[in-house]
């Protein structure tokens, strides 16, 4: 898109103020004309004022730095003109949810505070007036933190949706409508708002004859002229409007306005070239003259040209809803009767009709009673009081300390970044035990109110395996009727809360006690996995996780895939009678893939035999102490838990990747 040049200030000098007066320093914007119409306006104020005060006018976001500026105008041009929706998502996560919000406000300051702090500085003015939401967040802030200690003031020509517009760092707050007043307070404080006369030219103050103005555009004197615009840049269903306006036999004049957009210029004179009573302009400086000489303005944004419209004593149409705060803005106008809202054209005609009658007495100007914007601006006191060091210091660390909590939190709460930990720890989660057997160790995850039944019923059978059934910490009655059964208990962890992790070391530790469990002992991770507070946790209580080659629901189909020798197998059970068929289903696949189960221990057990049989006797010796005796061993009565075999570099047990 090409880029149009703009100036950095309507007026490039420094102020330079006569003895006593004062220095007034007016923050402008080029998004939208309605901002720079405020700004011209309330300059040509203070400059017609006798000597009482010097102004200089410069653009805002310029004065932000380079970052902010293409970001905020160019980005919402064109949101405006290609990508309309998105400008209303943005809008309404900035307005409804309050971390967007937030998040946006202290973007502006970070990118723009220092810049605009420096500029203002080289102006040294007396009162700063913003009149661009963007602008009136940071320097609000900059008054409040102390940097600038020069009296703030801002514009609001808008009726509602004003979280951006109103800040409590601005001294005070001008607002066009005094339905806005009472949401001003709210958010910026008492005594923080004055309502004043539109900051709009004088000229439309200035009563016109509408058969001049029309002579003077060319139009003709006779019939209804309609005026459809689409704002400073031209946006709206435009050319729906004025094709509309063409079949309405007592229009005899469209003025189309295609303010900045060029482009859309060019396109309506093309498309109406055949339209004698149609007349498209660009952005124009008669705009005084084009309302005094219609008989309705059909808008499409609002804002300031809406202002313009009513002191010129001509009714105002909304047609094609605009995006964002011009929506919200419109809407609300439409509710106090300050113009017409049409949804579809058919209403756009009704409503359009319906003010040709009422045309003639329609009221001119409206707000004289109200003090001019300059009386406010060279009289308002300071109302803010900068925020003392120390609580910006004391609100820094806090929030520093809020955000190190909340990251760390997350950190340890997710599963997320779990690998990468376990890669930093060096732990390796047990899936499979090296071993000439023809064996798998089967854990059978189940609730603890089956647990010791399911045993049972196993145990006839001949089968033996390890059980886990998020029972806590087991007790002695428990673990011995498990082991009379010739089974065994897992210590494992659960996924939970936000912050489960925390008992992650004193579960583990109390499981590995009644267990007699004393050092470097498995324990079954949750099925989702671990976080990285469990995996750090379970660490320092000398624990590996078991994660198993093969992790199913006893009611799943059974894997399309070979089981090795050596596999740990994990089984959901939820106790119902199909789980129940389905782990003897499970058990008879293992069967015909030549494959038998044992507890944990015993697969672990006969691999570290295995490799203590082919080592030396000082390597074999190194080996982690046995957890039951010689006897239990010789009976075949596996021991009250699993206790962790290493590799041979520690202990002997052969070990490959999540190997043992």
């Amino acid at each position: 898109m090409r880029r149009r040049h703009r100036k950095r200030s309507t007026r490039t000098e420094p102020l330079r103020a006569l003895d006593g007066a004062q220095r007034v320093l007016i923050l402008s914007a080029d998004v939208g004309e309605g901002h720079a119409a405020a700004a011209r306006a309330l300059a040509e104020q203070i400059e017609a004022s006798p000597g009482s005060a010097s102004v200089t006018v410069i653009d805002g976001l310029a004065a932000m730095g380079h970052v902010l500026r293409p970001v905020v105008e160019d980005g919402y041009r064109v949101q405006l003109r290609f990508f309309p929706w998105t400008y209303t998502v943005i809008y309404w996560l900035l307005e409804h949810v309050l971390p967007v919000r937030w998040l946006a406000k202290r973007l502006l300051c970070m990118f723009g505070g220092g810049p605009l702090a420096r500029e203002i500085a080289r102006h040294e003015p007396d009162v700063i007036v913003s009149t661009y939401p963007a602008v009136t967040v940071v320097l609000a802030r900059l008054r409040r933190k102390g940097i600038v200690t020069a009296t703030t003031m801002a514009t609001i020509t808008d009726l509602t949706g004003l979280f951006f517009w109103a800040q409590p760092g601005i001294d005070m707050h001008l607002v066009m409508y005094g339905e806005s007043m009472e949401l001003v307070e709210e958010i910026a404080g008492r005594d923080s708002v004055r309502l004043v006369r539109p900051l709009i030219s004088a000229e439309f103050l200035e009563p016109r004859c509408a058969i001049e103005a029309r002579r003077a555009l060319g139009l003709r004197e006779d019939g209804r002229v309609v005026v459809v615009s689409g704002g400073g840049w031209g946006v709206g269903d435009i050319a729906g409007a004025v094709r509309e306006f063409t079949q309405v036999r007592d229009v005899t004049g469209i003025v189309c306005l295609a303010g900045r957009n060029e482009q859309l210029a060019e396109r309506l004179r093309r498309m109406f070239a055949d339209e004698p009573a149609v007349h498209v302009l660009g952005f124009t400086e008669r705009m005084p003259e084009v309302l005094a000489a219609a008989d309705v303005l059909v808008h499409s944004t609002g804002g300031v040209t809406c202002l313009e419209a009513r002191a010129a004593g001509t009714p105002v149409v909304s047609y094609g809803l605009p995006v964002g705060h011009a929506r919200i803005n419109t809407r609300a106008m439409a509710e106090l009767d300050l113009v017409r809202l049409a949804n579809d054209k058919r209403e756009l005609r009704e409503h359009v009709q319906a003010t040709f009658a009422e045309r003639d007495a329609q009221e001119q100007g409206s707000g004289d009673t109200e003090p001019s914007a300059l009386e406010v601006v060279l009289s308002a006191p300071r109302r803010v009081r900068p925020i003392p060091r120390w609580r910006l210091r004391t609100a820094a660390f806090a929030t520093q300390a809020a955000l190190s909590l909340g990251i760390g939190a997350w950190m340890m709460s997710t599963d997320e970044v779990t690998a990468l930990a376990q890669k930093m720890l060096g732990v390796h989660p047990l899936s499979h035990v090296v071993t000439h057997e023809r064996e798998v160790g089967l854990i059978v995850h189940a609730p603890a109110r089956v647990g010791e039944q399911l045993a049972g019923t196993l145990a006839r059978q001949g089968i033996h395996v390890t059980f886990a059934d998020d029972a806590g910490v087991p007790s002695r009655a428990r673990i011995g009727r498990y082991n009379a059964l010739g089974d065994e208990l897992l210590p494992e962890v659960n996924s939970g809360a936000l912050f489960h992790w925390v008992r992650t070391r004193s579960l583990l530790r109390s499981q590995a006690r009644a267990l007699g469990l004393h050092s470097r002992f498995y324990y079954l991770q949750p099925r989702g996995g671990l976080s990285v507070g469990q995996l750090v946790l379970a660490r320092t209580a000398d624990a590996t996780p078991v994660k198993g080659a093969l992790r199913i629901s006893a009611t799943d189909p059974l894997p399309q895939r070979t089981m090795r020798a050596g596999d740990v197998i994990v089984v959901e059970l939820s106790g119902s009678p199909s789980s129940l068929r389905g782990l003897e289903r499970i058990v008879s696949w293992l069967a015909s893939e030549r494959l038998g189960v044992e507890p944990l221990s015993l697969l672990t057990r006969s691999a570290d035999e295995e490799v203590s049989a082919s080592s030396s006797g000082d390597l074999a010796s190194s080996a982690a102490p046995a957890t039951s005796s010689a006897s239990e061993t010789a009976s075949g009565t596996p021991p009250n838990g699993v206790s962790l075999k290493c590799s041979p570099s520690r202990s002997g047990a052969s070990t490959t990747g999540t190997t043992v």
